[in-house]
């Protein structure tokens, strides 16, 4: 397989080739960002095949002095904000892709089971946020975006990512505590004092 910017060049020009494996080796994130968005994996799948179809026709604007996979976080979290927005407020829960199960061979299956009840709770948290907190919390948090690069990918300032993220996590904060008391960590002992 060519390398990324290679296969980005190639499929810039029109060759229909270059595009499909450049869609093999990102379809992987897109369905993964658009499934922690909408809490759905259909609809990750979805998004995702729009966001493909989108890029092939808009390809030829993508501007190659910019990254490329902040163009696409882009598309792809417009995709997933849009389809949250039009069936309401509150996301369907959905099963994780991509994560493990835990398995008989884990070393310590009680904490790969605290950890998926974890991600569960914050799964059905993260479906009443508002689109652009869940968004946000997303590519922070799971994507690892820094806070300008999300600000890029979201088309908002820093400090709008920020108010984000701060709004995002105390609704999960107080979401866990009111309805996930038991996945809370224990306090410590100079936390009780």
């Amino acid at each position: 397989m060519r390398d990324e910017a290679e296969l980005i060049r190639a499929a810039v020009r029109g060759d229909r080739r270059s595009f499909e494996e450049l869609v093999i080796l990102k379809r992987a994130r897109v369905v993964r960002t658009a499934f922690q968005i909408t809490g759905n994996l259909e609809d990750a799948r979805d998004v995702s095949q729009g966001v493909f179809v989108t890029l092939w026709r808009s390809l030829h604007r993508y501007d190659p002095g910019r990254p490329f996979d902040t163009w696409l976080y882009r598309v792809t979290v417009n995709a997933a904000i849009d389809l949250v927005r039009s069936r309401g407020p509150r996301a369907e829960a959905g099963a994780t892709p991509l994560d493990p199960t835990v398995s008989a061979s884990e070393p310590d299956p009680d904490r790969g089971i605290r950890a998926r009840e974890l991600r569960d709770a914050f799964r059905v948290l993260a479906a009443e946020l508002p689109p652009q907190q869940r968004a946000t919390f997303v590519l922070r948090e799971a994507e690892g975006r820094s806070t300008a690069e999300i600000a890029e990918i979201l088309e908002v300032s820093e400090s709008t990512v920020r108010n984000h993220l701060l709004l995002a996590r105390r609704a999960l904060r107080r979401g866990l505590e009111s309805r996930f008391p038991e996945l809370l960590p224990a306090p410590r002992r100079e936390d009780r004092s």
